[in-house]
This record gives C-alpha cells, structure tokens and sequence, in this order.
C-alpha cells in the first residue's frame, strides 16, 4: 500500500474535481452546440418572455390570417401596412414610415440632388406636357431644351401622365435618353445623357434703384454656398440694399439656414433645439457679417428652416420683417434608414428662437403685416421692403 501524506492527498483530489468539472462542462457546452442550443442570461430570458408575450396577437393575426384567409395574401405588404399605422398612431403629420420609393424620393427633396436631364414638367391648358424649367448647365440645357418645349415622347413613348413622364426621364448617369419634342410647331428630337444634377434653390437679380434681390426657395444640400456666392456678388457691386425673398419657402435641412444667418448677423445665438428630455442645443453665429442692409419678405407659406432665419434676424434685429405671419412649424424630423432602404423620418425636437420663442404652431410674425393680394399686378410686400431700405 503507497502512503501519502494528507497534504498531497487533498492536493490530487482537488486536480481530480477540477478535471473532472472541466470535463463535464466542456461536454456540456459541445452538447449543446450539436443541440444548436445557446445559453442565455437571466434578464436576456426575461426579456424574450416579455417580447413573446407582447408580440404574440400580432403573430397569430397573421398565421392565421396567411394560413385561413379565402384568397392569396402578401405578407410584405402587410408588414408594410403595419409599419407605417405604427407611425401614423403618433398623430404627427411630419412623422412617417417610407418605403423604398418613398425613401427614395425623400432624400431627392432633401438633398436638391438628383440623376436626369434637368428639367421640370407640367401640363398646359391643353393637356400637354410642357417643360416648365430648364436647370443651368443640367445635361437638357446643354442639348437645347427650352422653356415652353412641348414633350411628345420619350424613347419612342408617349406619356399622358406627369409622374410616369418625370419616371421616363429619370435613369442611371451615363445612360441615354431620346426626347422628341415641338417648339413653335415643328418637331424635334433630342439625345440626352443623364446626368446628375443639383436643383437649384437660390435666384438672384436687381430690383428697384439698383437693389440686390435673393430668393431662396428651399434650403437643399447646397443652398448656403449657393447663396453666398450670390451674396459676395451683390457686395462687390456695392448694392443700397438687399431683399431676401422667403415667401412659399416649406423650409429643408436646418443647417443651411444656420449658415445664411451666420452670413447675415454678428456674433448671437441663431436658434437652440430641445429633445423630449429638455437637453438643449445651442447655435451661434461668428463676429464676421455682411454690411448690406437688408429686409426679409416672408408669408403664411414660410415654413420650418425659413422661420430658423427669419426668428434669428428679428430678434438679433439683423434686418427688417415683411410680410404675412410664418406657417409655424417649429419641429425637427431625423431619418432611420434601415437597410432594405426603407426609413423613418421621425420629429424627435422642437426648435426655439433665440430669445426663447416658441415657432411651432405659432409662426414668426413681420415687422410690417403687409398682405399681398392674390390677383394684384403689384408686389406690395416687395414695394414696402424697398422703402424701407431706402429710408
């Protein structure tokens, strides 16, 4: 018989269990991956119990409805329907959930940018379609397509409808596209590249006795640097004053508008945002500014980022306000995207003004109320806002 001593003794029979243990765990573990079987952490389960339970009506509407239903059903379909009722419980008309197609188009509103030929369409009186704006240097304008061009066909095809005409013309940049087309009663046909092309959003010229006059009609992905260049060259010409037409503008991408009124007003808070848990978020222009004097026209149609501008000029007292009250939308959307390319566009804040005004619902309210009738040959708010300036 070996003796041991009882030290070493305990010694191998702790290696023994530790082995063993190690052993048993380790065929444990294989089993279970043979098994396909993962283990999980309490709250982890928990968690699953309480999504199961919350989510299982959902799931046997739809088994039962895909297995029972008298005629075929289309499960994507439903799930999109799903989707957006999800959003449209929310009550919020700026909150949505967007298919492809519509995510699609989203991002084309937004960024001002999209592949073509740089044209826009409508109808005339006579049910034709005709080209209603031809874009600078875009692949139409460089072909020769005017303003007034009625659209007979594309590629060989004729539309009726605007939006399946707006489709045709719409491809991939490089490709071609065949328009035929009459102006002045003779027939033409053009071979287009598309390409891609930057809507444009800010149109300058001279009123009056040598004003400079801005309009900005949407604050895209490049309005600001568009709208400085043509700020810079109203300075250099050593204009008297300035308008910066507003009116029907919905709004766009608040940033654009911060960077205008950082080129109008000296150092100030532009606008702060707050989220649904109050954190607040500040904006504020630099010390360098334009030395024009200038008014902003505004309506009932300025909305959203024009209503960031307008605010942040009245209450820094950059410039004069003419015109109608704002629309009154003071609320911020970001977008999800998910990666079947559909998204969320979601209001997550609220912007304020920077005296701490409340915009949404309310609206920013002009300096001078001049209306501007519908059917008048006069452009009232224009005139006073001359006047002003000239003063």
């Amino acid at each position: 018989m070996i003796k041991m001593k009882k030290r070493q003794f305990v010694t191998i029979l702790l290696c023994t269990v530790l082995i063993t243990l190690l052993v048993v765990f380790g065929a444990f573990y294989a089993f279970m991956g043979i098994r396909d079987v993962k283990l999980v952490q309490g709250k982890d389960y928990n968690m699953l119990v309480d999504l199961s339970q919350k989510y299982s009506k959902l799931y046997t509407l739809q088994t039962t409805i895909n297995d029972k239903f008298l005629w075929e059903t289309d499960e994507s379909q439903q799930m999109e329907v799903l989707y957006k009722a999800l959003v449209e419980s929310l009550d919020d008309k700026y909150s949505a959930y967007m298919n492809q197609e519509e995510t699609e188009k989203w991002n084309r509103y937004v960024t001002g940018v999209f592949t073509g030929v740089g044209i826009t369409i409508t109808k005339n009186e006579k049910g034709q379609i005709v080209i209603a704006s031809v874009i600078e240097e875009g692949p139409a304008n460089v072909s020769g397509m005017k303003v007034g061009d009625i659209i007979l066909k594309v590629d060989g095809k004729r539309y009726q409808d605007l939006e399946e005409t707006a489709s045709a013309l719409q491809g991939d940049v490089g490709t071609k596209v065949k328009l035929t087309y009459q102006r002045k009663g003779k027939t033409k046909t053009a071979s287009i590249i598309r390409g891609e092309v930057e809507e444009r959003s800010v149109y300058a010229g001279t009123v009056g006795d040598d004003y400079g006059y801005i309009r900005i009609t949407g604050f895209e992905k490049t309005t600001a640097e568009q709208f400085k260049r043509e700020l810079a060259a109203f300075e250099n010409q050593k204009v008297k004053g300035l308008v910066i037409d507003l009116r029907g503008n919905l709004g766009g991408i608040m940033e654009q508008s911060i960077e205008i009124a950082d080129m109008l007003l000296p150092e100030c808070t532009i606008v702060h945002t707050e989220d649904n848990q109050g954190k607040k978020e500040y904006y504020n222009s630099d010390s360098s500014c334009t030395r024009l004097r200038y008014a902003l026209l505004i309506d009932e149609n300025s909305a959203s980022a024009s209503e960031i501008l307008a605010a942040a000029v009245k209450e820094n007292q950059g410039g004069i306000l003419v015109g109608t009250t704002t629309y009154g939308k003071g609320i911020i959307q970001n977008s999800m995207m998910f990666s079947d390319q559909t998204a969320l566009r979601l209001t997550t804040m609220q912007y304020l003004s920077p005296k701490n005004h409340k915009i949404h619902g309310v609206g920013v309210k002009p300096d001078y109320n001049v209306k501007q009738p519908a059917k008048a040959k006069e452009d009232k708010q224009l005139k006073k806002a001359l006047a002003l300036l000239s003063q």
